[in-house]
């Protein structure tokens, strides 16, 4: 190290100042002082310019993110129509019973006023006979559907039958004797079937009603 003067005798002393210009941009200035000998010291002044532009730029990435369903196909297929059958089995007894009930009601009708509680009954429970048939099976070699669609009908008929005769209408009587004659036919087809002799009473004489 240099033992000058100016080494031994100046005390350094450094201050820095900052000051803002009026552009906004920083300044920095070094000084430097003389120590005790009073000895000037030249000072050096040092501007610092320093600007700093960052361009930032932002990119956005946008994820469409798409949900395919798939469908499923469904065939259908019609099954066949059925066709329609019976697997009530004919039991003989019980049907020879009801026919031979369908012959007495014809009976005990035949013989009453259709107007009135009395004849109402005994339609209904004609109709009850009827009902047993059909929930009963087929008579062998008989067409089964031809079969219950004659029972249900006069079924239907006697049952209209009765509220008729409940209500004193004189269609009662007009209904009952298309009623007895289907339930004739009814019985003639059973003969075939079964060699059978069920046969409906010869009509009695009707009794009168006088108004008074």
């Amino acid at each position: 190290m240099r033992r000058a003067t100016v080494a031994a005798t100046l005390a350094l002393s450094a201050a820095v100042v900052l000051a803002g210009c009026s552009s906004g941009e920083p300044e920095i200035v070094l000084s430097q002082v003389a120590g005790s000998t009073g000895t000037p010291v030249p000072t050096e002044t040092v501007t610092v310019t320093e600007i700093d532009t960052r361009t930032v730029t932002a990119t956005t990435t946008v994820v469409t993110t798409a949900t395919v369903v798939a469908t499923p196909t469904v065939t259908v297929t019609a099954l066949p129509r059925p066709s329609l059958t019976t697997s009530t089995v004919f039991n003989r007894p019980a049907a020879l019973a009801d026919y031979s009930n369908l012959v007495v009601d014809v009976r005990l009708l035949d013989r009453m006023s259709l107007s009135g509680n009395a004849a109402a009954l005994q339609l209904d429970l004609m109709a009850q006979h009827l009902e047993r048939l059909g929930a009963n099976g087929p008579p062998p070699g008989l067409d089964a559907p031809s079969y219950y669609g004659r029972l249900a009908s006069l079924g239907l008929f006697a049952r209209a039958a009765s509220d008729e005769a409940t209500a004193g209408s004189p269609v009662a009587q007009s209904r009952y004797a298309v009623i007895r004659q289907e339930t004739g036919i009814l019985l003639s087809v059973v003969n075939g079937a079964l060699t059978t002799t069920f046969t409906l009473p010869t009509p009695a004489p009707r009794p009168t009603t006088t108004t008074p």
